[in-house]
């Protein structure tokens, strides 16, 4: 099979035309279609040196470009040939097991959070990457990881009320217990001491 680069322009503009591209993504392959019809040697080359297939050039500039507002301008490849998105994470802050907070940062000091979380049976959770929102401070991303993990039991609760095998209420009001003591800790005004 042809590598995208090695197809003629009818077979490149067809192959892009017939990718089903999600709204995150039409406007790289908009841009790619257009630098093909308009014979643009040097934008072409760019979208070409992210991968073979539409689908592996889509994904990796798409990360690419993503990872840019992040400082990062590198373009390294897995051994897959992917782009990764994921950022180190810096802390995590733990209720127990199940229940933390993951604070990324990225090379030019953004941060990024992610929760995991678990009240029952049910559960989720990721970890930091380039498609989180950036978040300038620290504080910041402590309290917004605080807001999501409320989010999520407050709604926990309510589902606790018809489901209670995925939706423990007894550990939801463990974790809520706990989650309050975090908001005090790391959101609270600190009472400084000269002695």
């Amino acid at each position: 099979m042809k590598t995208l680069s090695q197809m003629t322009k009818e077979e490149k503009l067809q192959a892009l035309t017939e990718y089903h591209a999600c709204r995150r993504e039409q406007h790289i392959v908009s841009r790619y279609i257009r630098a093909i019809q308009e014979d643009d040697k040097e934008q072409t080359a760019y979208f070409e040196g992210f991968g073979e297939s539409v689908h592996h050039i889509v994904q990796n500039v798409n990360t690419y470009e993503r990872r840019l507002i992040f400082g990062y301008v590198d373009r390294q490849f897995n051994e897959y040939g992917w782009i990764s998105g994921m950022l180190p994470i810096v802390e995590e802050i733990r209720l127990d097991n199940s229940n933390v907070i993951h604070i990324g940062q990225s090379v030019n000091g953004m941060y990024v959070v992610t929760v995991g979380w678990c009240t029952g049976t049910a559960g989720g959770g990721s970890r930091p990457s380039v498609w989180e929102e950036p978040i300038a401070g620290y504080k910041e991303a402590v309290a917004s990881g605080i807001r999501q993990l409320e989010r999520i039991y407050n709604d926990a609760e309510r589902r606790s009320l018809t489901d209670r095998g995925n939706y423990n209420p007894k550990y939801i009001r463990r974790l809520k217990a706990g989650l309050q003591e975090l908001k005090r800790r790391y959101t609270a005004p600190q009472q400084l001491s000269l002695f």
